[in-house]
């Protein structure tokens, strides 16, 4: 650490503390010199003196302080690469503080970023709380972020998933989803729905917003499929059938394959399929939800 006049001088009042034995001083001087180097733009060295000051404040009992050192800390695993696995660790030790309060950052905000750090096993969980604490705080558009944020990473659906579907129709009637979202956003709640065996009720949901929507159209076909209406399925999936550049072509046409099998086409199965240089196999590794 040296070039830097400011950090120098720390470190030698460092060292004269180390020699007094002032634990508790010599941890928060480490903890400034992590913040000298921070505003430097100096990253690595910040980070290592980021996780010196955090070692260092925890064993001298200053659990407030090292609670800042780790929201410092993990500012700082976000400007160097490589963290992942010390930034998961570091989000489970400050989540299990005591010291996770205000005036700092608060719990909702650490919650949302640990679900969003890769992975991790329950950000829909993680999100969800962070939603009840910017609810309790009466932050409404905070909420509908974290909740929509939920929405958007659920894969297999969870157990309580009608509750979701509840909460997210709430933030709808309460304008607190923006009309640009608004389509992919039934599109996800129609999913979840139609996984729960609510087949009507899910297409009534994607027929309220008619339109060229795509996510919406094949979750729609796909809920006809499901309700055994296989015509109107593949004529709803066809124009999302054609180009295989489409984020949506694969499952178009597993909905049209399966259409025309289900009203025993198998011929005009295989020719569709042909026709785009694919085979009934090609068909059995894609997944539709």
């Amino acid at each position: 650490m040296t070039a830097h006049p400011a950090v120098d001088a720390v470190v030698r009042e460092i060292a004269e503390r180390t020699a007094a034995r002032d634990v508790a001083g010599t941890a928060r001087l480490r903890l400034r010199v992590a913040y000298l180097l921070r505003d430097a733009g100096r990253w690595e060295d910040a980070t290592e003196a980021a996780e010196a000051a955090v070692r260092a404040l925890d064993r001298a009992g200053l659990g407030e302080t090292a609670m800042t050192a780790r929201h410092l800390l993990l500012e700082l695993y976000g400007r160097v690469p490589g963290q992942q696995q010390e930034t998961i660790a570091l989000l489970d030790e400050m989540l299990a503080s005591p010291y996770l309060r205000e005036p700092r950052p608060p719990r909702a905000a650490v919650l949302e970023r640990a679900a969003t750090t890769s992975g991790r096993r329950d950000p829909v969980a993680m999100l969800l709380e962070a939603a009840d604490i910017h609810r309790a705080a009466g932050d409404r558009g905070a909420e509908a972020r974290a909740v929509l944020d939920a929405l958007g990473r659920v894969g297999q659906p969870p157990a309580d998933w009608p509750a979701l579907v509840s909460r997210v129709d709430g933030l709808i009637d309460a304008g607190l989803v923006e009309e640009r979202s608004l389509r992919s956003v039934q599109a996800e709640l129609c999913r979840l729905e139609g996984y729960g065996g609510r087949l009507e009720q899910a297409l009534e949901r994607a027929r309220r917003h008619p339109g060229d929507h795509g996510e919406l159209r094949i979750r729609e076909a796909f809920l006809l499929l499901g309700l055994g209406r296989h015509a109107e399925a593949e004529a709803l999936a066809r124009p999302w059938a054609t180009d295989e550049a489409d984020d949506l072509f694969w499952e178009a046409c597993v909905i049209v394959v399966g259409s025309l099998r289900a009203r025993g086409r198998e011929d005009d199965a295989v020719a569709f399929l042909g026709a785009h240089g694919l085979t009934l196999a090609d068909m059995h590794d894609v997944h539709l939800d």
